[in-house]
């Protein structure tokens, strides 16, 4: 059995062998496949990731590498931190993708408050590192969310996940990313995800839902940096673009109208969702803000838990047992609940 690992900043730490791993060594696209070590080889399925905690402990398994880094990419890119389910039960899975602008950001972003609200919920939780742009193109990252999403299905009977029910949620660009990954059913299918895993999307203040009608609109020039100057492929990258018959309902909740995109991207997205047959909701957070919407999810009292909560109940846990929970006794975020600031976190 292959042994499962962790990451640290600067290394990849071989828990069972207690030795740093190596890069793969550079072969023929045959040989790495027969071994499993090309990139997106999944490093840990089926190992044991959540052994030693306990069902209901309320603290994560963190820094689980999902797949092995190219050289040159960070250890800790492709790793994830990861909270069982609150009950012995088979519990559905949020994986939360972080924004940053495709270009910074990590997965502190997924605060321990969100966690706490849907493991209160009935839920596990999972929130995801994935190569920033410096490192790929976006149509890489969404690859790489797509990997941790295999892994955790690896993993989903030893950590009290059920692996047929997945939430894919992401804030800002993460909105983005996780909205594609979501619609696209090519990311999946290439991740060896079958049909119908993902059950519903959650998008907070969500940039790049339909980048081609942005650039018009605003001029904004960081879409050609970061998915560059060529207006087929941003396109191509646009989740609006896969809006078609059969895709996961969706809960789009934005800022206030004094947000120049953001709102009108919801919009847009909805109503293709809708024209091709399927459910999205588009909720206006009132009072909050680009940073507060995501880092103050599962505080006492926040709509936009509640609604999201709300909506997940319906499509998710209803029929299972678990559409009866709420997050009755919510924790508020705090500075212990990150590893990393908002610096950089625009979009």
């Amino acid at each position: 059995m292959v042994p499962y690992m962790r990451t640290g900043a600067s290394s990849v730490i071989l828990h069972a062998a207690g030795r740093p791993a190596q890069p793969p060594v550079r072969r023929g696209l045959g040989a790495l496949l027969a071994a499993g070590l090309l990139y997106g080889a999944t490093p840990a399925a089926a190992a044991g990731a959540c052994v030693g905690i306990a069902p209901g402990e309320d603290r994560p398994v963190r820094d689980l590498a999902y797949a092995m880094p190219e050289a040159g990419v960070p250890a800790d890119a492709l790793s994830l931190d990861l909270w069982p389910g609150a009950s012995p039960l088979p519990a559905p899975l949020v994986v939360f993708v972080h924004g940053g602008t495709w270009m910074n950001g990590g997965k502190y972003a997924g605060t321990a408050g969100q966690a706490r609200a849907f493991r209160s919920a009935g839920f596990a939780y999972a929130t995801v590192n994935y190569r920033l742009r410096r490192y790929a193109a976006p149509d890489g990252a969404a690859r790489d969310i797509a990997q941790a999403i295999a892994f955790l299905r690896a993993e989903a009977g030893g950590c009290g996940v059920d692996p047929s029910r997945i939430v894919l949620m992401g804030h800002s660009a993460g909105g983005h990313l996780a909205a594609l990954v979501a619609l696209d059913p090519g990311y999946l299918a290439g991740a060896g995800v079958p049909p119908g895993v993902v059950r519903a999307v959650v998008l907070l203040d969500a940039y790049g839902l339909d980048i081609p009608r942005h650039v018009r609109e605003s001029g904004d020039p960081v879409y050609a940096r970061v998915f560059g100057p060529d207006p087929v492929g941003w396109t191509a990258m646009s989740p609006v673009t896969y809006a078609g018959p059969g895709r996961p309902p969706a809960v789009i909740l934005h800022v206030d109208a004094r947000n120049p995109e953001t709102p009108g991207q919801a919009r847009v997205l909805a109503e293709a969702l809708r024209a091709a047959g399927g459910e999205a909701v588009v909720h206006e957070a009132e009072g909050e803000n680009h940073i507060s919407i995501n880092f103050g999810f599962g505080a006492p009292g926040d709509e936009t838990t509640r609604r999201t909560l709300d909506f997940l109940a319906k499509h998710v846990t209803q029929g299972t047992g678990l559409s009866g929970l709420r997050a009755t006794a919510l924790i508020p975020p705090t500075s212990a609940d990150s590893a990393g600031t908002h610096e950089g976190y625009t979009r």
